[in-house]
């Protein structure tokens, strides 16, 4: 059972003193390492064991690595016909082929161990996820068996076996075990066998038309948007509903640097509308990759990448019209206009397509590096390792924040030494060198005002927050309900503990946490506290609790789960453009999309990526008991307010049920699917 909770300046001195032992050995357990692939910024020296992933992550982890895998095997099933030897229609060797062979094998195996080690994790069943892929197995068994080979000499099923005999292991090592083999399976994809593999199944090279983008869904169903995402109103609601929902900045006037004309806007807004008007009347928006200007590229083996810092230009239709959905209205594919670098329309055709296109790379490079990981991933980071080393177990700030933690010191440190290392998943993907958009991530944080990213101000800030504006945001809606259900919350337990504004300011375990979290040499967090320094009011506390919670939870469903149901399927955001955008509003031909896209196989990791990470869902938001044996909270003075939180929440969940009834449905941030912290 946790401790009841205390402020520290109300404890006795013999309990204050277990306080400072409790929290100096904590420092030495959550240290800091600022020499990392993400300095300065620090980040955990070590993942404590208390933080690691859940066997219940755990599993979730192992469903979705066997649905990506099954789905690939079964692409390989349709090819390896009846067990008969494979053909070379792929114009490999004999050498290459009967490499492929024995990758095709080695996948095969590792699916067979992978499902029987997550079958094994609880001492249970196969959950539905994995049972409704796991017949995938008995086709390459088959086909093994039709090869003359005896299926016990196989090594996938040799171990199987040799497990089927044992004592049930203890489930730490099958979740070590689940990792590695998960880990080992990626990285037999990414080698030079796997570039053999994703060649014979024709997952390799450019694109012949898009339906060899779709062929990768074998088992996996495509995203919706793999229909629609070619449309303007897709392009245009990605901004409003899309993976990176929080970018579009209100204008009144253009800048300088993107001359778009009446005319231009015209043609999409109609005669009877001016650039003047719709900025006058806060029409406009605008959004600006100029933080990719320069930024040097990469190669894959798929070629040369590219990324430029477009400019696109969006409106609303006045008041008087029924249609009041964003428009997207102008591009300019990089900041600086020019004879070559014109400004498209809608009315350009096939170049308004391409420079779309360029847009979206952009869009996906913000989307990951600064949405994704730089706002919420390391952003929390910070606030996770200064909570255990500044705030007491029995603190009531601790014992609030610390499920919102659940798994993110874990997730990080393996997107520190695998997703973002050179040569790995975001090496391979984004556009630019891995150390140059490392270093755009590390300057998004740095350069991140916490007191302006309270929603609310942040809305404001980006002069989206009107709704008789901009009347159709679903993000913002549907996050502003989520934010007053969090703060209310928030001001009903803390309120608790705190009497007035003067116990916030004598609890100086409080204090020293938020500045550690401001110090520029520890916590590096900008504009954390209030002016004067530290946490001076009652109000400031929530809504700085509030914000923590709500980037944990909220935000980061926001930007992490459209990644399995939209960014899945590469042509609707992809992540590298493979030509340099066009430089003249002239007719293309059709397929010129097909030469700027990624080429197979680099689709195909996007894919794998994507997926696993926008597939696991572990916890929810206001589950605080989930998974547990007692209550999290210990002080039944809490249980109440934690009731009408939770049905603050049931009732936000039915009314953005009844908002999808009369708009394009935006099911994101609904409060079932939104988990309590970052731990994907």
């Amino acid at each position: 059972m946790r401790p009841i909770p205390s402020l520290p300046q109300n404890d006795s001195p013999t309990q204050q003193q277990q306080r400072l032992t409790t929290l100096t050995q904590e420092r030495q357990v959550y240290a800091y390492n600022f020499d990392s692939r993400l300095s300065p910024l620090g980040i955990a020296a070590q993942v404590p064991r208390q933080d690691n992933f859940s066997f219940v992550w755990l599993d979730g982890i192992a469903t979705t690595a066997l649905q990506l895998l099954g789905n690939v095997l079964a692409i390989g099933a349709k090819l390896f016909d009846n067990g008969e030897a494979i053909q070379n229609d792929a114009g490999l060797s004999e050498t290459e082929l009967r490499r492929v062979e024995g990758t095709y094998r080695e996948l095969t195996d590792g699916f067979s161990r992978l499902s029987d080690r997550t079958s094994r994790l609880h001492q249970a069943p196969r959950s539905p996820g994995v049972a409704l892929i796991a017949g995938v197995i008995e086709r390459p068994r088959t086909l093994l068996k039709a090869a003359g080979q005896k299926l016990e000499e196989t090594a996938g099923v040799a171990i199987v076996s040799e497990l089927a005999t044992q004592a049930a292991l203890d489930a730490p090592a099958i979740g070590q075990d689940i990792l590695d083999l998960v880990d080992t399976l990626l990285k037999k994809l990414l080698s030079e066998a796997g570039d053999l593999f994703l060649k014979y199944l024709g997952l390799y090279g450019k694109a012949a038309s898009l339906d060899n983008y779709t062929a990768q869904f074998s088992l996996l169903q495509p995203p919706a948007v793999a229909s629609n995402y070619e449309t303007d109103i897709i392009f245009a609601r990605m901004r409003l509903a899309g993976p990176n929902p929080a970018l579009l900045q209100g204008i009144a006037a253009l800048p300088e640097k993107f001359p778009v004309t009446d005319a231009q806007y015209q043609s999409v807004m109609g005669s009877q509308d001016t650039l003047a008007r719709a900025g006058q009347e806060g029409r406009l928006y605008l959004l600006d990759y100029a933080v990719f200007q320069g930024i040097p590229t990469g190669q894959t083996s798929g070629g040369q990448k590219y990324i430029e810092a477009p400019l696109a230009l969006f409106a609303v239709p006045a008041a008087n019209q029924a249609d009041r959905k964003l428009r997207a209205v102008a591009i300019q594919c990089s900041q600086t206009p020019g004879r070559s670098n014109p400004i498209f329309t809608p009315a350009d055709g096939t170049s308004w397509n391409l420079a779309r296109l360029h847009v979206q790379v952009a869009d996906g490079n913000y989307h990951e590096l600064i949405a994704h990981l730089g706002l919420t991933h390391l952003i929390l980071e910070e606030f996770t390792l200064s909570t255990h080393r500044q705030l007491a177990p029995q603190h009531p700030l601790y014992q609030l924040l610390t499920p919102h933690f659940q798994g993110t010191l874990a997730i990080n440190n393996a997107a520190e030494t695998s997703l973002i290392a050179p040569g790995g998943p975001v090496d391979q993907l984004l556009a630019g060198e891995i150390k140059a958009s490392t270093q755009v991530s590390i300057q998004a944080v740095a350069n991140h005002s916490i007191n302006q990213a309270f929603l609310p101000r942040e809305l404001a800030a980006r002069q989206v927050d009107d709704a008789s504006k901009l009347p159709d945001y679903p993000y913002r809606d549907d996050a502003l309900l989520l934010w007053s259900d969090i703060r209310a919350w928030v001001s009903d337990y803390l309120a608790i503990y705190y009497n007035d504004d003067a116990a916030v300011r004598s609890d100086y375990e409080l204090q020293a946490w938020v500045k550690e979290l401001s110090s520029p040499e520890v916590g590096k967090l900008k504009d954390v506290g209030e002016d004067g320094g530290g946490i001076q009011t009652f109000e400031y506390l929530v809504d700085l609790a509030t914000y923590i919670i709500f980037t944990a939870s909220v935000q980061h469903a926001a930007v992490n789960f459209p990644q399995r149901t939209i960014m899945s399927y590469t042509p609707a955001l992809p992540l590298a453009a493979y030509a340099p955008a066009p430089t003249s509003v002239e007719e293309l031909p059709a397929r010129t999309e097909l030469t700027h896209l990624p080429p197979l196989q680099m689709a195909f990791l996007q894919q794998a990526v994507t997926f696993g990470l926008g597939n696991v869902y572990f916890t929810k938001l206001g589950g605080y008991d989930t998974y547990l044996h007692e209550p999290w909270f210990a002080d039944a003075r809490v249980w109440p307010a934690l009731e009408v939180f939770q049905k603050r929440l049931r009732t936000t969940e039915r009314e953005i049920g009844q908002r999808n009834l009369s708009r394009i449905p935006y099911e994101t941030l609904l409060p079932t699917a939104i988990p309590q912290s970052i731990n994907i």
